[in-house]
């Protein structure tokens, strides 16, 4: 991995958990949030419990783990749709020379457009990846359909919408001691 790619890596990444703290932060109202208190966002609510052989009380142990309520809302967020393109039966050596000029061409507006993000080839020459900076994989399927490729029923695409990396939601969790 080249110096850039990681470069690239680590940027991405920052801004993945980046936008997924400032989603979480705008789920939080307006007051909690100005307040300068160190309580997590969510917290399961507590109950007193007598202790029976000295009739004193005590708060129980939150049962919620920590960073259960970041995680949960990491899971519903979709930053990014990979779209994974593969050749048609239609696409042939013999065809695809007319059509790739245009699809260069209209998949570049796409990424000078800041739809597309990133753009690779599959290794094995069946297709095209990219990661695409939409939220919605039906905006991606419109996007992907009208390129030239699309229009001609020579490269299918199998879309996935991403997010944030909930599980790094663990790590927000106090150290064992």
């Amino acid at each position: 991995m080249t110096i850039s790619t990681k470069v690239h890596f680590l940027r991405t990444t920052t801004l993945a958990v980046l936008f997924a703290a400032e989603a979480l932060l705008l789920t939080v109202p307006a007051a909690h949030a100005a307040s300068p208190s160190s309580e997590p966002l969510f917290e399961a609510p507590r109950q007193d419990v007598t202790h029976p052989a000295k009739d004193l009380i005590r708060m129980t142990q939150n049962s919620t783990p920590p960073g259960a309520a970041e995680m949960a809302a990491a899971k519903t967020i979709t930053m990014k749709v990979l779209a994974i393109g593969t050749w048609t039966a239609k696409a042939t050596p013999e065809t695809r020379p007319a059509i790739m000029p245009a699809e260069a061409r209209d998949t570049m507006r796409l990424m000078l457009a800041g739809k597309i993000d990133q753009w690779f080839a599959k290794n094995d020459g069946s297709g095209a990846v990219f990661l695409m900076n939409v939220t919605d994989p039906k905006e991606a399927h419109m996007m992907l359909e009208n390129l030239p490729l699309g229009r001609a029923n020579m490269m299918t695409f199998d879309l996935i919408p991403v997010g944030p990396l909930w599980p790094l939601g663990l790590l927000l969790g106090e150290p064992a001691k």
